[in-house]
């Protein structure tokens, strides 16, 4: 539900995935939520103050920081145990943190859930206990690391100029790029 995108590190609320929710009926509530990560380059410990922000921009879980699945190993998890009330009706709800300085340019992360195991999906106006759908996994766009990189130049101008004592004057112009 989120387009693969650009994120910068050491900066809150990055987008690291979304995922539509169709409530059907009566709003529904479940205990907890649990989203897999892969972060290629470095590991799911690295992310945190993990956020899951509802389709009106307020935080419905969280923050919570990744945990490591394995020692070693680029595969984590963030673990939500806020209930959660999901509305009647279509809402994109959207995974957001903190990558540490650790993750570099062009280091990946990719979210997953599966909706089946969340917590005790419930009906709030019935009290009945829903079957969430898909029970597979719902695997988020990739989103890339971009560090921040300024590239400095020196400009061909000013020209060479003969200038006096006293005066002032332009001895160079610099550019600063910082558009990647």
């Amino acid at each position: 539900s989120v387009g693969a995108q650009n994120i910068s590190i050491n900066t809150a609320n990055q987008i690291l995935g979304g995922i539509n929710v169709d409530a059907k009926g009566e709003p529904i509530s479940v205990t907890s939520i649990v989203f897999n990560v892969v972060g290629i380059g470095d590991t799911a410990a690295h992310i945190t103050n993990v956020t899951l922000v509802g389709p009106n921009g307020n935080i419905v879980a969280g923050p919570v920081d990744g945990v490591n699945t394995a020692t070693g190993s680029a595969g984590g998890t963030f673990s939500f145990s806020d209930t959660v009330t999901f509305p009647v009706g279509k809402g994109l709800y959207t995974l957001k943190g903190k990558l540490s300085t650790d993750y570099t340019s062009n280091d990946t992360v990719q979210a997953s859930t599966t909706p089946s195991g969340w917590g005790s999906p419930t009906g709030q106006s019935t009290g009945n206990s829903i079957t969430p759908t898909p029970s597979s996994a719902i695997t988020m766009n990739t989103m890339t690391v971009k560090a921040p990189v300024i590239t400095i130049s020196v400009l061909s101008t000013p020209l060479a100029q003969t200038t006096v004592a006293g005066g002032s004057f332009n001895f160079a112009k610099y550019q600063f790029d910082a558009s990647q």
